[in-house]
């Protein structure tokens, strides 16, 4: 019978929760009432009541609910936590915290009783309480890092970083293995307004050099103050007492990279190297190394390449500025022959030696090795793209194409290599006029949306799905394609051409007349390019190219001319003419620009 009894409570128990979490506070309360009256020490029961009497507002309620309670239990300081949140919701402050003080007088003095009512505090937001509150445990508490835990996540809330930094500098004091948690809890604040500054103060009169966590900290600090150099000194006297074969160094240089500071990658790298010449680190800081002088290098030859441009000639840089990063490259490919690393370095300098010095024969020799000797390298798919736009540009189409197939054929090759591999011998096949096997790998390389390459695929099949009554103009655009791939302008515009005049392929043509634009502009035939701009601009929503037009000729006029007027009126025209344009948010930047160099 008991058993039934106690069923049926748990079942109308079961359903005023149900009640609550609908909203209906009025239903379950009723029930609620009447389990507490059945069994008033149900502690469970009692809970809910009070819950539901908080959110129905009915707080002399809960606190009397409450009050009665704790004269039968005058130390259950988990129901002093209650009554003290009751007043303070009904908005008398000064009542729940004087509530809160008689509870922690009355109870045992222990840290954890203090905690218990800081979180009671903390739940109501009332923060200052909540920090006296723990400020106190610390006092006579065993652990007080604990305590300061939990300070540092008040003062940081409140926005009052120096205290919060004063807390986590005291935890490392106390117990330098805790450095990876202190880090953690101060970089999920440190880039809010005013926290890095007071931060990095108290952390720099704190710093031990017999407490490397302190240091660490310090240096962490000074990376996200952008301070790299006074970071470096820190790192170099880590390393030099933690004698761990530079890998503290080799994470600093990885981050000074990624944030582009070079030089100090650079030099980061170089002492791994002359420091630990036998670290497992060695090889990889040498390769780090070469990046580092190629990356800096490619920011240098980013200010001298036309990237406005859609296409633009080869841009060569002089053979004296990447002396240093070659030899730094053959350095790892004499000392580590045959490794993953010698590969990559053989992979790089092919790219570099084709992209930055225009030398096709040289690039080609460097992507053979990687070809000829170890067909399971990571790089191996990225070898034979490499190759096969190499064929493309000397003209051999056919060898081209025998590459862009192993691409496909080699099980190891990743989706995206495969991707740009179906999706140049889809053109290559578009330009012999087999637009059958073109549409196939067309097909292969849209069944992955996310391809970087699956827009041009869905605009080369729209192109064949609507121009197949003239498939002549077509094998021409086609043809044109693969020797702008292979930049070779001139003859790639006289078939553009061709292709534009002939009003009965309207997509074809419309495409034809912007790459005619773009072609124009990569031979530096700005007055031609901005009239063949200005008449598909001119054609509105009867060229779908309209828009990209109107961009492409404000760039000539920012870039080309240096007509930073019409530069600016014709990104205003683009703005007011197409308002859903891709373009739209380019073309805000850009004008906001050009105001503040006019």
């Amino acid at each position: 019978m008991f058993a039934q009894n106690m069923g049926d409570l748990n079942n109308r128990f079961m359903l005023a929760q149900s009640y609550e979490q609908a909203g209906e506070f009025q239903k379950s309360k009723d029930i609620l009432e009447d389990l507490v009256k059945r069994q008033p020490d149900n502690y469970q029961f009692f809970d809910a009541l009070n819950r539901i009497y908080i959110n129905l507002k009915e707080y002399d309620k809960s606190a009397a609910s409450i009050q009665d309670r704790l004269n039968k239990n005058p130390l259950d300081l988990n129901l002093w936590g209650m009554l003290g949140s009751t007043y303070h919701v009904m908005g008398n402050e000064q009542k729940a915290f004087s509530v809160w003080d008689e509870a922690l007088k009355k109870v045992p003095q222990n840290q954890i009783n203090y905690r218990v009512m800081a979180n009671f505090a903390m739940q109501r937001r009332a923060f200052e309480k909540a920090a006296e509150y723990l400020l106190a445990g610390k006092k006579i508490s065993n652990d007080p890092k604990i305590f300061s835990y939990d300070l540092g996540n008040i003062y940081s809330l409140t926005m009052q970083y120096k205290e919060a930094a004063e807390e986590y500098s005291d935890i490392l004091s106390s117990d330098p293995n805790q450095m990876r948690t202190v880090e953690s809890r101060i970089m999920s604040y440190i880039n809010k307004p005013g926290a890095l500054e007071p931060t990095l103060k108290v952390f720099g009169s704190r710093a031990d050099e017999n407490n490397i966590s302190s240091v660490y900290m310090l240096a962490r600090l000074f990376i996200e103050a952008d301070d790299y150099k006074k970071a470096f000194d820190l790192y170099l006297d880590i390393d030099s007492k933690q004698k761990n074969q530079g890998s503290e160094l080799f994470n600093f240089a990885q981050a000074a990279y990624s944030e582009k500071h070079f030089d100090m990658a650079a030099q980061a790298f170089n002492t791994i190297i002359e420091r630990y010449p036998n670290s497992p680190l060695a090889s990889n800081s040498k390769l780090g190394y070469a990046k580092t002088l190629e990356t800096s290098l490619g920011e240098e030859y980013k200010a001298i390449v036309p990237a406005w441009k859609p296409y633009y000639s080869p841009v060569t840089i002089p053979s004296s500025k990447i002396e240093g990063v070659i030899e730094a490259y053959n350095n790892i490919i004499n000392l580590y022959p045959h490794s993953e690393q010698a590969y990559e370095a053989y992979w790089r300098l092919g790219r570099m030696k084709l992209s930055m010095q225009n030398d096709v024969t040289g690039a080609e020799q460097y992507f053979n090795k990687i070809i000829t000797e170890s067909p399971l390298s990571i790089f191996y798919p990225d070898a034979l793209l490499d190759l096969a736009k190499v064929e493309i540009i000397k003209g051999s189409i056919e060898s081209s194409e025998k590459y862009y197939n192993k691409v496909i054929e080699t099980k190891r090759s990743p989706t995206e290599q495969r991707n740009q591999a179906n999706f140049n011998l889809a053109k290559i096949y578009f330009a012999r006029g087999d637009f059958i096997k073109a549409k196939s790998f067309c097909g292969e390389v849209t069944a992955n949306l996310k391809s970087n390459t699956a827009n041009d695929a869905i605009e080369l099949s729209l192109l064949m799905n609507t121009q197949m009554n003239d498939s002549s103009k077509l094998v021409i655009f086609g043809e044109a394609e693969l020797l702008v791939a292979g930049n070779k302008f001139e003859d790639a515009l006289v078939k553009y051409r061709m292709v534009s005049e002939d009003n009965k392929s309207l997509m074809a043509a419309a495409l034809a007349k912007l790459r005619t634009a773009e072609m124009e502009i990569a031979l530096n035939k700005y007055d031609e390019a901005g009239l063949t701009l200005g008449k598909i601009a001119d054609a509105g929503s009867e060229n779908i190219y309209a828009d990209k037009a109107l961009y492409l000729l404000a760039k000539i006029y920012e870039y080309g001319t240096k007509d930073f007027k019409k530069a600016a009126e014709t990104y205003e025209k683009l703005l007011a003419q197409f308002p859903s344009s891709l373009y739209l948010d380019e073309a805000r930047n850009a004008i906001i620009n050009l105001r503040k160099t006019s």
